[in-house]
């Protein structure tokens, strides 16, 4: 296992020999750094689920069946005749009679004693249908010397309106035009492949647009999908004024058009589940002398902070060191310390604890010149602190006199450390406006103030994060620019 290793001082005492501090006595609540997965990974989905449109039976638009009479000329024989639909027409001297209820009607060519008036009398009749020719009720319009006889309910025939002439040609047909019997158009949607939770199957409809549902992982078979994306269609705004209803059987949608003949455009699509980035938050507590510990991918990152030291400085000498692994990028919130993988369904392996430093047992025994007594043994639950030697101070004024060469965080002390408060003071983001680390009195500690100058630093320069961890990124910005 690989470690990486920080040591972050809290303490600088000035005790001679040897020095024990003593840590939170026997049943104080332990250090604790909690992981906690609060996204699982998601791999891509095999993108091969399916929802295919087809339409099972074509829309067919209604064509009225039409008949154009002409009339040439007054029918002169007695009596000439024509049939138009079921209507058996008499022209000449005879009775007027324009209701072809009874299927008979007549025309006297006495008082309709030309062309034009007899077109207008053929338009004037009333309740002509054609029951032989399937056609139903007919309407009738027309100018001047014709009559235009046009089906009137939905046709339901695809033949042309009957009519027969027997007025040697002075009435004829001159335009026919058969009719056509609309079709109500079925569409289906077939749900087929394997499908996988998280994959998106949408249906377009008209003017509702994309309709998504997403499978579940109770619900990955194509008869379960169907019945999802049915009921997201009927839910959806807008399908009541759809121009078709809906039903599922199995794995398929039937869509039917509500009126025949009135079609619709109808689309499927599906899109494949999409990758998620695992993340993973470590929350540390009860901060005490301990080496606190983070395993990604089996490299160990461990941190050693004392009774003094807050979450806040835990996390932020965390987030950029476990950042450095490949697989992760990490960042803080003062609370916490939150790793998403770098690339979304790579999953990482994660683990974390804590390490209590290694306790130091301390004896005692008294006695007098006068006796003996038995002798009388204390035990106490302690840790050493190594004092840091003390650093003999030297005047850094700028980064000039310095190439950096080191990864520096929060708690991290050297000349390198003092180089940089200069290096900052002199560029004008201030570590301290007076005392230790202001222009002038640079320090040999890493400090909070130094790491928020740093930060202001970086962001102001496009360097990434901007955490005021001194980095490889940093450190190469700097060092080429003094």
């Amino acid at each position: 296992m690989k470690l990486t290793s920080v040591l972050i001082p809290s303490l600088t005492l000035s005790l001679g020999l040897m020095m024990v501090l003593l840590i939170a006595p026997l049943g104080a609540r332990a250090a604790t750094l909690t992981a906690l997965e609060t996204v699982a990974n998601v791999t891509a989905g095999t993108n091969d689920q399916g929802a295919t449109t087809t339409a099972t039976i074509a829309n067919v638009a209604e064509v009225k069946a039409t008949r154009t009479l002409t009339v040439n000329a007054v029918p002169l024989g007695n009596p000439e005749t024509i049939t138009i639909g079921s209507c058996v027409v008499t022209f000449g001297t005879v009775t007027q009679d324009i209701n072809c209820a009874d299927n008979a009607a007549a025309i006297s060519t006495s008082t309709d004693a030309t062309a034009a008036a007899i077109a207008s009398r053929l338009r004037s009749l009333t309740g002509v249908t054609d029951t032989t020719g399937g056609h139903g009720a007919l309407t009738i319009t027309g100018t001047t010397t014709t009559a235009i006889f046009t089906t009137t309910n939905t046709e339901a025939s695809s033949t042309p309106i009957t009519f027969t002439d027997n007025t040697g040609g002075d009435v004829t047909s001159t335009a026919s035009t058969s009719g056509v019997v609309p079709v109500a158009q079925r569409n289906t949607i077939t749900i087929g492949g394997t499908a996988e939770l998280g994959d998106i199957f949408t249906a377009t409809l008209p003017t509702v647009g994309a309709v998504n549902y997403t499978s579940l992982s109770t619900d990955t078979t194509t008869t379960l999908i169907a019945t999802g994306l049915g009921l997201a269609i009927v839910n959806s705004s807008g399908y009541a004024s759809q121009a078709f209803t809906i039903s599922t059987s199995t794995n398929t949608i039937v869509f039917n058009a509500k009126v025949a003949g009135t079609g619709f455009t109808q689309t499927s699509a599906t899109t494949n589940r999409a990758a998620v980035a695992q993340t993973v938050t470590f929350t540390p507590a009860a901060i005490e002398n301990a080496d606190f510990n983070i395993t990604i991918n089996g490299t160990l990152y461990s941190v050693r902070m004392s009774a003094g030291a807050t979450v806040k400085e835990v996390v932020e000498v965390f987030a950029p060191i476990v950042d450095a692994n490949a697989a992760v990028a990490c960042t803080e919130d003062d609370l916490k310390v939150s790793c998403s993988a770098s690339s979304a369904g790579t999953a990482f392996t994660y683990s974390s604890n804590v390490t209590n430093v290694a306790a130091v047992t301390t004896s005692s025994s008294s006695g007098s010149s006068g006796g003996s007594k038995k002798k009388k043994t204390e035990t106490k639950t302690t840790t050493t602190v190594s004092v840091p030697t003390k650093v003999t101070q030297t005047t850094v004024t700028t980064s000039s006199t310095v190439t950096f060469t080191t990864d520096l965080t929060v708690g991290v002390t050297g000349l390198e450390v003092k180089a940089l408060q200069a290096y900052l003071n002199a560029k004008g983001f201030t570590v301290a406006v007076s005392g230790p680390g202001s222009k002038g009195n640079e320090t040999m500690m890493f400090g909070g103030l130094t790491r928020a100058a740093l930060a202001k630093f970086q962001a102001a320069k496009g360097i990434m994060p901007s955490v005021g961890y001194f980095g490889p990124k940093t450190r190469a910005y700097i060092n080429a620019n003094p």
